[in-house]
């Protein structure tokens, strides 16, 4: 067996800017199952965060309890104390955060008497959250921490956490027995180019097609979140190998009834979250519950921090940390998104609880088997209103799109087959490479 042939447990290194943290973002769950997949596998994983401020400008963090049992956590500039991080780097970062922790603690009297006297002086609030471009390059700071990370850990496999940090393979480019991989999440150049579209104002660097092609390469395997992108970057790179990997899905029974007439959305911050969620309160909802005004809405996810003002029947539920109970209650799943490439592990999410979905074409891509069965597709306001109307009214066509739904997730998204290729092609690349060594 290739396996018992390596004859240890396999190395692997992950190379990233933010730490995934369960119930937050779809990469945050994706990141996750791929690494329980592959404790289970027998890897040895290490987790390193070359980004040396987790928190903000807060200089202590807890490490997530899913994330430090699955690997061991290394963060740049950090001293660890069990799960406790601690920043001594930055002074003025303590003094600032301690005066916040005394702030909160006034008398919501002197709070105001502050407040007034900040406004007619212009004084700048007592405290800013601190933000980096997340998109860009790892620095030469960057790159020097995660060569000396290699260095110590002596990694089999190194996987950078999207192809902007993939010039961290730079240090180690000439060592042939290092497999060095991207996981790309969704394809940066058209995810760019798709929020233009739509006018979003978007926070994020520039990418086009020949600036991500020249990261890409840097890597010898680029995993895909879905068929389409694995095609796609078969074609801008063709040689590298792509293998292509969605996120997995373990269907969930429920104990608890549906509410007649709910709907949920669940998305994180992220702008295509915001605008497809916009569009959908504005141009789609108002009519909906205008022959249905009986119908209630649930969002969950931190894009309720994003949405201002009131809509009849809405609930903005913010971060839910066990949304068994929201899918248990759902009649139906909302996949209003407008821009985006990649999987919508919203999307899978929904399957995975046996929910009837509604979608708009950008979030059933990589997912079109599903079309016409556990998911309706609509692209204008009128189309998806009248789609949530079948749905809700057509208690058996319902009923047929959850079973479509359960039989989908079971059948196509078990970690197995999610995972197992991966699994399977880095033993043979560490079998190839042990294999030269005896030459």
């Amino acid at each position: 067996m290739l396996r018992e042939s390596i004859n240890r447990h396999i190395k692997i290194q992950f190379i990233s800017r933010d730490i995934p943290v369960e119930n937050t973002a779809g990469n945050s769950t994706y990141i996750l199952d791929f690494m329980q997949y592959l404790r289970q596998a027998g890897y040895e994983i290490e987790y390193v965060l070359i980004n040396s401020s987790p928190n903000g400008r807060t200089p202590w963090y807890i490490i997530p309890p899913t994330l430090a049992t699955l690997a061991n956590v290394s963060v740049k500039n950090n001293l660890r104390i069990g799960r406790l991080l601690l920043r001594f780097n930055s002074l003025s970062d303590w003094l600032i955060e301690l005066l916040r922790l005394a702030y909160d603690r006034l008398p919501e009297k002197l709070k105001n008497i502050y407040r007034s006297a900040r406004n007619k002086r212009q004084i700048k609030p007592l405290y800013v959250i601190f933000t980096q471009k997340w998109d860009i390059l790892a620095t030469p700071e960057e790159v020097a921490f995660a060569g000396s990370q290699f260095a110590r850990f002596k990694p089999d496999v190194v996987v950078a956490n999207y192809a902007w940090l993939s010039n961290v393979f730079d240090v180690i480019s000439t060592d042939v027995s290092i497999l060095k991989v991207i996981l790309t999440h969704d394809i940066l150049h058209r995810r760019v180019a798709d929020l233009k579209q739509i006018g979003a104002h978007i926070d994020i660097s520039e990418w086009d097609r020949n600036k991500e092609v020249v990261q890409l390469r840097k890597a010898q395997v680029l995993l895909a979140i879905q068929e389409e992108d694995a095609k796609f970057f078969k074609e801008m790179v063709s040689q590298c190998d792509v293998i292509s990997m969605p996120i997995s899905a373990i269907y969930h029974s429920h104990t608890d009834k549906q509410v007649p007439g709910r709907c949920l959305f669940v998305g994180s911050g992220a702008d295509h979250n915001y605008y497809g969620l916009k569009w959908f309160l504005e141009d789609v909802w108002l009519r909906v519950i205008e022959s249905m005004p009986n119908l209630t809405l649930h969002v969950c996810g931190l894009v309720c921090n994003l949405i201002q003002g009131n809509y009849p029947n809405v609930r903005f539920l913010g971060r839910v940390d066990d949304l068994e109970a929201e899918y248990s209650a759902a009649e139906l799943c909302l996949i209003p998104l407008l821009a985006g490439s990649g999987l919508k592990i919203k999307l899978v999410e929904a399957m995975s609880y046996g929910r009837a979905c509604i979608s708009t074409s950008v979030g059933v891509q990589g997912l079109q088997e599903v079309v016409g069965s556990a998911v309706l597709v609509a692209d204008t306001p009128e189309d998806f209103a009248a789609a949530i109307h079948t749905v809700i009214t057509k208690k058996e066509k319902r009923q047929w799109m959850e079973e479509q739904a359960h039989r989908y997730a079971i059948a196509k998204l078990s970690p197995q087959a999610a995972y197992q290729p991966f699994v399977d092609y880095t033993h043979q690349y560490l079998q190839q490479v042990k294999a030269v060594g005896r030459r």
